[in-house]
């Protein structure tokens, strides 16, 4: 079964969006995290929590360099607390979040050992923790070496994991160990490539890949107008091609999706002041073909077809990014997605 989800800016009506959205039939509402851009996120995500009955509440994405393992898991585990089981932990390597602070995204390895650690902390489990940083002291028993962390209030539940990346070693990582997955990209092709490295990942591990959540995330304007949808979504190719240029350090084009690769073309220094703005300079080379190619945009029967053709290149989730819409334009493509979207979807 397709799902939706709706992540909005951190702002004072976000506990109205959280409400709006899960009444209108989104079942999953997402917070962004990048404490410089946005406000913080963690009492917004309670907000969500106490504005929603069912929705599954997360990060879409947190990271493990501005927020440590003990304070990321207890930030998760109070909110599964007080939510009654309904949260996830969605993580990445950290982007605009630590880039705005001049300050390294985690290493693949940095997530895979710091991950693992927050979930089960997360979870309600005692896990064995080597300290980043050993203090100097000697005079209390916790001073030395490795020691246990447990959190004895938390509720004893698996924590979902939810990790956001492209690259073929995150993705399979995933397949082993993560409950989902997050695309920033509506590009069929490229998350049906997605998902076959997840599977491979998931084949290791003895696991069916079809329990893993692919969750698209990216813009969405219904129109008539396909200049205007255009204009509407121009940052977001581009907000991509920075993360692509960061793969590029590390893997040979051939090895991505020729379709995800082109978005790097003739691109512009990428200005995070300007993060996710499609007005922004780095947004001006974005064609009009590959603003489409990443987002959902058109009339509302374009985008059945475009969520059919992502459905069916293994995408099980919608997370429309509503970063930097005005009030009127969140309400009003809630409206229309539940009225004329949502339905005939489902319906395939």
């Amino acid at each position: 079964m397709f799902s939706f989800g709706v992540m909005t800016d951190t702002h004072p009506h976000l506990g109205d969006y959280a409400r709006f959205s899960e009444e209108h039939g989104f079942e999953y509402f997402w917070i962004l995290d990048s404490p410089v851009n946005w406000r913080e996120m963690s009492p917004y995500l309670t907000l969500a929590v106490m504005n929603t009955k069912t929705a599954t509440i997360g990060a879409c994405c947190t990271n493990p360099v501005t927020r440590n393992v003990a304070v990321n898991a207890s930030l998760h585990a109070t909110l599964q607390e007080l939510s009654g089981g309904r949260v996830v932990l969605g993580i990445g390597k950290g982007d605009s979040a630590v880039r705005r602070m001049g300050e390294r995204p985690a290493k693949l390895k940095e997530l895979k050992s710091r991950v693992p650690l927050m979930q089960k902390l997360a979870s309600g489990e005692e896990i064995v923790y080597t300290p980043e940083a050993p203090s100097d002291e000697s005079w209390h028993e916790q001073a030395d070496g490795e020691l246990t962390l447990e959190f004895p209030w938390a509720l004893k539940q698996h924590m979902p994991l939810y990790v956001a990346g492209y690259g073929p070693k995150i993705l399979e990582w995933s397949g082993e160990h993560a409950d989902g997955i997050f695309m920033q990209i509506a590009e069929p092709t490229t998350v049906a490539w997605a998902v076959e490295r997840l599977r491979r990942g998931a084949d290791k591990a003895d696991r069916d890949v079809r329990d893993i959540e692919v969750v698209v995330c990216t813009p969405s304007v219904v129109s008539d107008d396909h200049a205007a949808a255009c204009d509407a979504v121009r940052g977001f190719p581009a907000y991509v091609s920075n993360h692509v240029t960061d793969m590029l350090r590390y893997y040979d084009p051939t090895d991505l999706p020729e379709n995800l690769v082109a978005c790097v073309d003739d691109k512009s220094k990428y200005d995070y002041r300007h993060h996710t703005d499609s007005s922004a300079e780095h947004a001006s080379p974005i064609s009009d073909e590959l603003a489409d190619s990443f987002t959902v945009i058109g009339t509302p029967n374009r985008c059945v077809e475009k969520l059919s053709e992502l459905k069916d290149s293994g995408a099980t989730q919608l997370c429309i990014y509503f970063m930097g819409s005005d009030e009127s334009s969140v309400y009003e493509t809630i409206e229309t997605y539940s009225r004329e979207i949502i339905p005939p979807l489902k319906a395939l």
